[in-house]
């Protein structure tokens, strides 16, 4: 009889304790493949880390959860892909994620700017860059001048060219074109010949400074003319005379008789204004 009453109180606190220490722990979720966590619950308050390896090129991706108090922190890693972190809610989180070809052609690529003056702007964003060539002048009081050629994904067949210029004690200036999509495989080519994407140590040069960045399996890195071999600066050499042959040729095709843009006032000698894109006046 004592030995039944002693096991009964050791069965009682057993079970005491666990309800005690134990914490209700709450499900991660995954609508799709190519989502992976550490474990599959956790509990409210704990930091939760989800990847994501299944990246595609010339795909845009779509992430998000169905709980409007989870706040996704979204990073990219080369060697895991998307990562995203968020602290758990007292509730179970689903992922969803969707995804787009980036090469799906415009049904309105016939008229490079079908939305005047947002369509631009929609291209020339941080994300869409594909290729991006720089070449700045370092004067020895500290003043820099540079142009900047960089390109921006738009349809299957036509791609953004933007030129940035900037003079020493002036203000940055913004004109863009629309080139031939092969001018990124052009671009890539001389990457491949010089083998950029695997440059390490060498010197920089005096009074100038080159950049190049490109895509390598979705990352965008970026190599200069601080790191660069020996045979270094031909490469970029190569690379500005593909871009601003390209450059003068698209200008060439836009240019018309200089007019001001009703929309913001600035003088303009091409068929879109180099501001805001509103499309010159008939």
């Amino acid at each position: 009889m004592t030995k039944r009453i002693i096991y009964s109180l050791m069965g009682l606190l057993m079970i005491m304790s666990m309800l005690a220490c134990g914490k209700t722990k709450y499900n991660v979720e995954f609508d799709g493949y190519g989502f992976k966590s550490d474990k599959k619950s956790y509990e409210a308050g704990e930091k939760v880390t989800v990847t994501y390896d299944m990246v595609a090129t010339d795909t845009n991706y779509n992430f998000y959860t169905d709980s409007d108090d989870v706040k996704l922190q979204q990073e990219f890693d080369g060697s895991h892909g998307y990562v995203f972190t968020f602290t758990m809610p007292a509730h179970n989180v689903k992922m969803y994620v969707k995804s787009k070809n980036s090469m799906t052609m415009d049904p309105s690529a016939n008229n490079p700017w079908p939305s005047i003056p947002s369509s631009p702007e929609d291209c020339i964003k941080d994300d869409n860059i594909k290729f991006d060539y720089y070449d700045a002048t370092v004067a020895t009081d500290g003043g820099k001048e540079y142009d900047e050629l960089v390109l921006y994904d738009y349809t299957a067949e036509q791609m953004v060219l933007v030129h940035y210029h900037k003079e020493e004690d002036q203000d940055e200036t913004k004109e863009f074109c629309m080139v031939p999509a092969s001018v990124l495989d052009e671009c890539m080519k001389v990457t491949d010949k010089y083998q950029m994407d695997s440059w390490g140590g060498g010197s920089g040069l005096e009074g100038r400074v080159y950049v190049v960045k490109f895509l390598v399996e979705g990352s965008l890195i970026r190599v200069s003319s601080d790191n660069m071999p020996k045979d270094g600066e031909a490469a970029f050499d190569e690379v500005a005379q593909i871009l601003w042959k390209v450059w003068r040729e698209g200008k060439d095709s836009l240019q018309t008789e200089t007019w001001f843009c009703p929309e913001c006032g600035t003088k303009n000698d091409m068929k879109y204004c180099s501001t805001c894109g509103y499309k010159k006046p008939e």
